[in-house]
């Protein structure tokens, strides 16, 4: 099962993310994403991969809520997004390269 752990600060680095996510098997298919926000915000979230179902729940179950670095962290089953699904919100990522919210 594939976890979303976002609300990550920018600034954590890998060494204080490995710390708060103790005892989590990060194995080879740990993903680490930074970005930025529509207010320039640097953002990090994680995608996990746990073994089985239970234990992603589990994992969901005991870091949802708890703070990391004075901010409330998320977690969640991770859903990627595919090419022809329709974002219903406003988009809040920003593609630095080109200078354009979205993409």
């Amino acid at each position: 099962m594939d976890i979303f752990i976002g609300n990550l600060p920018g600034t954590a680095t890998l060494v204080e993310l490995t710390d708060f996510l103790h005892g989590v098997d990060l194995r080879t298919h740990f993903q680490c994403h930074e970005g930025y926000d529509e207010h320039a915000r640097n953002y990090h979230f994680v995608v996990a991969r746990t073994a089985t179902p239970e234990e992603g729940l589990a994992l969901i179950e005991r870091l949802n809520g708890r703070l990391f670095e004075g901010q409330r962290v998320e977690a969640r089953e991770y859903l990627p997004r595919g090419p022809g699904q329709i974002w219903d919100a406003a988009e809040r990522r920003v593609n630095r390269q080109f200078g354009q919210v979205g993409a």
